[in-house]
C-alpha cells in the first residue's frame, strides 16, 4: 500500500466549507484487492508472486491462479459468484485481522468502494480478467482522461455536474416524487386558484419581504460567507471517508486520535449540514459525501 500511495496522486477541490479530496483510486478498493489476491493466489506455483503495475491511467494487480472451478471471471456476473477459498488457513487469519469480511465479498466491495468516489465515472469500475494461470483486477485512474491527466478544475466540475451523475427526466420525476408542473400549479393562474399565492397577499416586494421575513440579499448570497465552516476533525473525518467509505467510527477515532464520542458529534454536524450521509446497514453500510453544486 505504501508503494501504491507513494505513485500515485489525488487532486482536491475547495468547497464552500470544506476540501474534498479526489483521488486517482479508492485506497480501501486496492487494500481489498491486494488481499484478494494473497489470499486467492496459487501457492504451489514455484516462483510465482503477486504483481503490482502501476501505469499512468491504471494499476494492475496479478497473481498466479485462475478460478477454482475453471471459469472465467470475465463471463462471470460477480454478484453471483460463490465464496470458495483456494487457502482458507490463511483465509481465517486475514479475517482475524479484520483485512477482509468472512462472507468473501472482495469483488463487489471493490466495485462500491469505488463507485462512492465523487469523482467517479460510469465505465471506470474495477475489472477482473482471468487467464490459463493467471487473475488480473485492473483499478481505472479515477482523473485520468483520453488526453493524459485532467486538470483538477476539470475533474471539479465534472463532482459537480449532479445533473450528469444523477439526470433527471420528466418521467422518472414523476414517477419517483410526483413532480411536474400540473401537479403543483407551477404557472401563474394555477398557484393562485390551488394555493392563493399572490403578491399581495405574501407581500412580496422589496419592503415587505424585508420586513415580514427578513429575507435579504446578503442572507441568501455568497454561500462562502454564511456558511459555517466545518471543524478540524470533521474535515479529518471527510478525508477518511473519502479514503475508505466503509470506515466505522470506532476505526475514525483511532486513526484521528480523539475519542468515538468527539467522532460521532461531528458526524452529526456534518448530517446536519448535508455533506455526509450513511448507506446501508450500520454493519455492511458505506458513508458517502453529498457533493453540492
Amino acid at each position: 500500500m505504501d508503494f501504491i500511495k507513494n505513485y500515485t496522486m489525488s487532486g482536491w477541490v475547495k468547497m464552500p466549507n470544506y476540501r474534498l479530496n479526489l483521488p486517482d483510486y479508492s485506497d480501501r478498493a486496492i487494500f481489498e484487492g491486494l488481499v484478494n489476491h494473497l489470499i486467492h493466489r496459487d501457492y504451489t506455483v514455484m516462483g510465482g508472486e503477486v504483481h503490482i503495475d502501476i501505469y499512468d491511467d491504471r494499476v494492475e494487480l496479478v497473481s498466479p491462479g485462475a478460478m477454482l472451478d475453471g471459469t472465467q471471471i470475465q463471463d462471470r456476473d460477480i454478484y453471483k459468484v460463490p465464496s470458495m477459498r483456494r487457502n482458507p488457513v490463511i483465509a481465517d487469519v486475514f479475517t482475524q485481522l479484520d483485512y477482509m469480511e468472512k462472507r468473501g465479498s472482495g469483488l463487489r466491495k471493490m466495485r462500491e468502494l469505488t463507485e462512492k468516489l465523487p469523482n467517479f465515472l460510469q465505465g471506470k469500475e474495477p475489472q477482473y480478467q482471468t487467464e490459463a494461470t493467471s487473475f488480473y483486477t485492473t483499478f481505472y485512474n479515477l482523473n485520468w482522461g483520453d488526453n493524459g491527466r485532467m486538470p483538477v478544475e476539470e475533474v471539479a466540475n465534472r463532482v459537480n455536474s449532479t445533473l450528469e451523475k444523477y439526470p433527471v427526466n420528466e418521467e422518472s420525476s414523476v414517477e419517483k416524487f410526483g413532480v411536474n408542473t400540473k401537479e403543483f400549479g407551477v404557472n401563474e393562474e394555477s398557484s393562485v386558484e390551488k394555493f392563493g399565492v399572490n403578491t399581495k397577499e405574501f407581500g412580496v416586494n422589496e419592503e415587505s419581504s424585508v420586513e415580514k421575513f427578513g429575507v435579504n440579499a446578503y442572507k441568501f448570497g455568497d454561500t462562502s460567507e454564511t456558511q459555517k465552516k466545518v471543524s478540524k476533525t470533521a474535515q479529518k473525518i471527510i478525508d477518511l471517508v473519502i479514503s475508505d467509505p466503509s470506515i466505522t467510527a470506532d476505526n475514525m477515532a483511532n486513526k484521528i486520535g480523539v475519542t468515538k464520542r468527539a467522532i460521532e458529534k461531528n458526524i452529526k454536524s456534518l448530517r446536519g449540514m448535508g455533506i455526509l450521509v450513511h448507506e446501508g446497514s450500520d454493519k455492511a453500510g458505506y458513508w458517502r459525501i453529498i457533493v453540492k453544486p
